[in-house]
């Protein structure tokens, strides 16, 4: 299968889970992570950090990673890519990272976590995914919220 084929039946499941999960948006964050993980080869790890006071906690992950599971403000690409109010995708070592905030309002809520296994495993196309998701993520939390 084709990536993009197969980024879009991501697309069409997550949307159709999304759809159900009503105001459950931590099982949506759920879903999502073993989704990505278990169906896309290259994704090393995927995970989403939620903020705390000063810092980032692990929710959920799947995979393997050396990222350790409270990172605190100002530490790391988690900040820059909060400082930044985008995408960071960095190459580190062999592997490709991306952090994806995402906010309700303009309060940061969390980040959307993938380690691909190489550097060329995460292109373009991941990326807008996974700012779609994050996305999803927010307009999620806003029907949590109201």
């Amino acid at each position: 299968m084709r990536k993009a084929d197969l980024l879009d039946e991501l697309r069409a499941e997550i949307g159709v889970v999304s759809d159900k999960v009503d105001r459950q948006v931590h099982t949506l964050y759920r879903f999502v992570i073993q989704t990505l993980h278990s169906r896309v080869p290259g994704y090393r790890y995927a995970g989403i950090y939620l903020t705390a006071p000063g810092m980032f906690r692990c929710f959920c992950r799947a995979g393997s990673s050396t990222l350790s599971p409270v990172v605190r403000f100002g530490q790391g690409l988690f900040s820059l890519a909060a400082a930044r109010g985008g995408v960071v995708r960095e190459q580190v070592g062999g592997r490709t990272e991306v952090y994806v905030p995402f906010y309700r309002s303009h309060h940061l809520i969390g980040e959307l976590v993938i380690i691909g296994d190489s550097t060329d495993s995460i292109d373009d196309e991941d990326i807008a995914l996974f700012c779609e998701l994050a996305s999803l993520f927010e307009s999620k939390v806003e029907e949590c919220n109201s």
